[in-house]
């Protein structure tokens, strides 16, 4: 059973991913878009574009999948966001 996070902390998260994105190099864009998911990720670019109508929770989880991409093995990261990313890239695994 997936645990509720309130509105508060998944805007914290997303905050937090956000300016993680930002230190390597990334910008993260908000927008009306057509496209899957509601996200877009445009690699050659370094830009992230969210559908500015996609629930917070999906944003969040989208933000964390692009940082578990990442190397971030030369950035600070807290250590929840970093146990949030680390699971993220076990899917991955």
């Amino acid at each position: 059973m997936a645990l509720k996070i309130s509105q508060k902390k998944l805007v914290g998260q997303k905050t937090e991913l956000e300016e993680l994105l930002e230190k390597l190099g990334y910008t993260v864009v908000y927008g009306k878009g057509d496209f899957k998911e509601g996200t877009c990720l445009i690699e050659h670019e370094k830009k992230v574009v969210i559908n500015e109508y996609t629930p917070l929770d999906l944003q969040v989880d989208f933000l964390t999948e692009v940082a578990s991409r990442l190397d971030l093995s030369n950035v600070y990261v807290l250590p929840a966001l970093r146990e949030l990313i680390d699971e993220k890239r076990t899917l991955f695994d």
